[in-house]
């Protein structure tokens, strides 16, 4: 009864599903001529309708001059690049957008909170570039899904309650089921494994530091998952290395695969059966480098187009250019610090080196870096069972950064222990944080 539901709500956007199966499955979909003149025509006609309709726009055209089209896609390098705090600086222009329903909050591990207008275009458009990927990894809509989720806070004010029926209801019609990211504490994790053991759940997804706190604790327990026969495990909103991925596949006996995305654009892209290569959705988006930062323009049906837009996803040095697929993401540029070292100088660091290093302390359940004044860092940790001496702490880091070639000066690193995981509202890891 509720997959004829399900049909009977869904069928345009079953059917654009379809489609785009289809499209993405072509032999020939890596022909650069044929997927830039794609491109400018998609560009040229959603250009057109922002600068002559949407406020903002109109002011951005006037403002740099932009012209009225392009002819390839190599000019859109002479647009500006918008990043969120032109967005948000301009909240009240971008307030008055056309056909504006609602709007979508940046924030937490994003960074500045930033307002974005949507309607039911993104929505649509959204679910279709979701499921398109995981079609093409053998995921049908309606096959049965465990999330470990955060997002409660979206559930708060007066009236919470309607928005938390309304989720119920949905996640019921789509079946999912669906747990807690936020609380990671052992019993929780226990419940989380005994849950999906039970459920036989045909895919997974969660954020990366999710998935990883609960293989180890599986792996510090001597127990594992594969009995819930999960045929995918997708990582999402957060980078996850190779190693983690590994470690998570092993204990699901299950492809890790990545959906790339965020709440702004919706999802961009979607691994196939591995990893990496993240296939880019080319038809909804323009995607190029630019000093190591993924730049989108949004060329799908959408409320409010992103156009030129600095997503702060770092790219590894070998993604140049305009991109159709991306060979790996190094988290978000945010997550690069200066550290001092003893000769006085400052190293740029980031979150992911100190990440690796501490991977080999088996116990550490969680990690937060937080710079001080005066160039001084300070690390969170959260641990499982027996605490590990802060001595090790620290020999661990000096002697994993030296190997990086800096050697630090030690009375500027201190250590403090903390009891849970520090998470975002959204429920993710909060690596690089500003307060606590």
């Amino acid at each position: 009864m509720l997959k004829l539901v399900f049909n009977c709500l869904f069928h345009k956007r079953i059917k654009n599903l379809e489609s785009d199966v289809v499209f993405y499955s072509d032999k020939d979909d890596y022909n650069y001529e044929k997927i830039s003149l794609l491109q400018v025509n998609k560009f040229n006609k959603v250009w057109k309708e922002a600068y002559k309709n949407i406020p903002f726009y109109i002011e951005w055209k006037a403002r740099h001059a932009l012209p009225d089209l392009i002819e390839s896609i190599s000019e859109l390098k002479n647009f500006p690049i918008l990043t969120k705090k032109d967005i948000s600086d301009n909240r009240n222009l971008i307030a008055k957008t056309p056909s504006k329903t609602r709007e979508t909050l940046t924030g937490g591990t994003s960074g500045i909170s930033t307002p974005f207008p949507m309607n039911n275009n993104d929505a649509n458009t959204a679910w279709v570039n979701t499921f398109t990927g995981r079609v093409m990894n053998g995921i049908k809509p309606r096959s049965k899904l465990f999330m470990i989720w955060g997002h409660s806070h979206l559930f708060q004010g007066k009236k919470g309650w309607i928005k938390r029926i309304k989720r119920i209801a949905a996640d019921k019609l789509n079946n999912i089921n669906r747990v807690s990211a936020y609380d990671l504490s052992d019993a929780n994790l226990k419940h989380i494994r005994d849950k999906l053991v039970h459920i036989k759940p045909d895919y997974v997804i969660g954020y990366g530091s999710c998935l990883v706190a609960l293989t180890n604790y599986c792996t510090q327990n001597g127990i594992n998952i594969k009995s819930a026969g999960v045929k995918r495990v997708i990582n999402t909103s957060e980078t996850i290395s190779i190693d983690d991925a590994k470690s998570v596949s092993e204990i699901f006996n299950s492809t890790v695969i990545n959906e790339y995305g965020m709440a702004e654009a919706g999802v961009i892209g979607y691994s196939i059966s591995s990893l990496y290569p993240i296939k880019i959705f080319y038809k909804d988006f323009i995607a190029r480098a630019h000093n190591q930062n993924l730049i989108i323009t949004t060329i799908g049906q959408r409320c409010f187009p992103l156009i030129n837009y600095d997503t702060e996803d770092l790219l590894s040095k070998e993604n140049k250019g305009f991109l159709f697929e991306l060979s790996n993401l190094g988290g978000k540029a945010r997550d690069i610090f200066h550290l001092l070292d003893i000769h006085g100088n400052t190293n740029q660091t980031s979150v992911i080196i100190l990440d690796h290093i501490f991977k080999q302390i088996d116990c550490l359940r969680s990690l937060h870096y937080k710079i001080e004044k005066d160039h001084n860092l300070c690390i969170y940790y959260s641990y499982f069972n027996e605490a590990p001496p802060q001595s090790m702490l620290m020999k661990t880091l000096k002697n994993g950064l030296l190997i990086e070639g800096i050697e630090i000066d030690t009375k500027f690193i201190k250590f403090s222990e903390i009891s849970v995981p520090i998470k975002t509202l959204a429920g993710k890891r909060k690596a690089f944080i500003k307060d606590i």
